[in-house]
């Protein structure tokens, strides 16, 4: 065979192979995964790439092109993060916090910086009962701001949506528009697509 055809062939499986057959990326299936979360695809969305960016990586974004709203998707399964935070306990070095308490302090970061210094964010934490029913979760909150850097290129608002369960993952979902009427009334059809199971 020649190195064309070759090279063709495992640029071909390599493409291949980084999708699910649901269509979705495999980093983000398997975070979501590993996170015991699930993903129900919203109606009406196309898939769009991801913008590199220092502010917030994620690993997923669509969006309604009718109506200029994109949600873009980053998944935190702590699993990782409990393997450092027990070698640190058996190094001898403490934290103040378990991974299990780190969701307030990381969502207020993570919505600083992607307004990168401007207004400060005003979080509104979810009643508990509903976060539970909602989303199977044990704590979740929204923020707003205006989006800036390369994050937010392009668009004039973001809402941010983190939800947290404990021992699992914590969850953020951005929603980046022009028209800040679309977090009222397009919403409601996508604002359960990611939940734990």
């Amino acid at each position: 065979m020649n190195k064309p055809k070759l090279l063709f062939i495992l640029l071909l499986v390599t493409i291949l192979t980084g999708f699910k057959s649901d269509g979705l990326p495999y980093v983000f299936t398997n975070r979501l995964e590993r996170a015991g979360l699930i993903f129900t695809r919203p109606t009406g969305f196309i898939d769009v790439p991801i913008v590199k960016n220092g502010q917030m990586h994620y690993e997923y974004a669509i969006k309604d092109t009718a109506k200029n709203l994109e949600i873009r998707y980053s998944i935190q399964p702590l699993d990782s993060v409990y393997i450092q935070y027990e070698a640190m306990k058996k190094s001898g070095t403490t934290m103040s916090a378990t991974p299990n308490q780190l969701y307030y302090g990381a969502f207020i970061a993570t919505m600083g910086n992607i307004g990168m210094g401007g207004r400060i964010p005003q979080i509104n934490q979810f009643p508990s009962n509903a976060v539970k029913t909602e989303f199977n979760a044990d704590w979740g909150a929204s923020g707003l701001c205006d989006p800036s850097g390369d994050f937010g290129k392009g668009y004039k608002y973001c809402m941010g949506v983190a939800i947290h369960k404990d021992n699992l993952a914590d969850a953020y979902i951005f929603y980046l528009t022009n028209d800040v009427s679309n977090f009222q009334t397009s919403l409601i059809p996508v604002f359960y697509a990611v939940k734990f199971k």
